[in-house]
């Protein structure tokens, strides 16, 4: 497995390099530390994963996203940044990318979103996802009302969730609410989006572009051209 991790700070770049190690038994791992590095190494080779961070030389922000899926549309990018703005959040949604994560997230939770998300599972911040995805949705089209523009944080915060496939206990346990007020609330969301039951209801929120809610665990926090480690 071939992962290029892109960050203009070494620090940062030594920081994750252990964790990256770890995803699989046999991982190569590229380092850049501006755009045109990137895009050197994305022209060679070919990384499974490429950890991108938003702001470096010669990018600022989801403009240089956007440039590096043009160029290499295959290219499996996650933004691993400290700026997580609810703009460049929809922003990368929008664009595809593979993940957004905070440089916040400790390296435990941070290696098994990246686990997540090579085996398919896309991964934003839930807090963002959550209060900004409907009405994003919603604007996409001004002629034309998103069947999820009623829903309420929490109704959508549900709905996620139900995506993801989580159970009336499980979605219960992660919220910290009790499974008959996420009765009630599914009884609200199925209402609203005209749905009869959990199957019709995960089919048009995937149809709106719902992604699915990823519930991370929460252990203890612990403590210039191109390179290529091989772990």
């Amino acid at each position: 497995m071939k992962v290029l991790i892109a960050d203009d700070h070494a620090l940062l770049r030594d920081g994750l390099r252990p964790f990256v190690s770890k995803i699989s038994d046999d991982v190569t791992i590229f380092e850049s530390c501006d755009y045109p590095s990137t895009h050197e190494i994305l022209a060679t080779e070919t990384p499974d994963l490429v950890l991108l961070d938003l702001r470096m030389p010669g990018m600022d922000g989801t403009d240089g996203v956007l440039r590096l899926r043009r160029a290499f549309p295959e290219a499996r990018i996650v933004i691993v940044t400290g700026w997580v703005t609810r703009s460049d959040v929809i922003e990368a949604m929008r664009l595809g990318v593979a993940g957004y994560l905070p440089k916040s997230l400790n390296g435990t939770a941070m290696l098994h979103a990246l686990r997540l998300i090579l085996c398919g599972v896309p991964y934003y911040p839930a807090e963002v996802l959550v209060a900004d995805a409907a009405p994003a949705i919603a604007a996409d089209q001004p002629g034309e009302r998103s069947p999820l523009a009623s829903l309420t944080r929490r109704e959508y915060e549900i709905l996620t969730q139900l995506v993801g496939g989580a159970s009336n206990k499980e979605i219960a346990k992660v919220l910290g609410l009790t499974e008959i007020t996420i009765k009630s609330h599914l009884r609200n969301v199925f209402r609203k989006i005209g749905a009869t039951n959990r199957t019709q209801a995960v089919a048009l929120a995937l149809r709106e572009g719902v992604k699915a809610a990823v519930n991370l665990p929460t252990p203890p926090k612990t403590g210039d051209g191109p390179t290529a480690y091989t772990m």
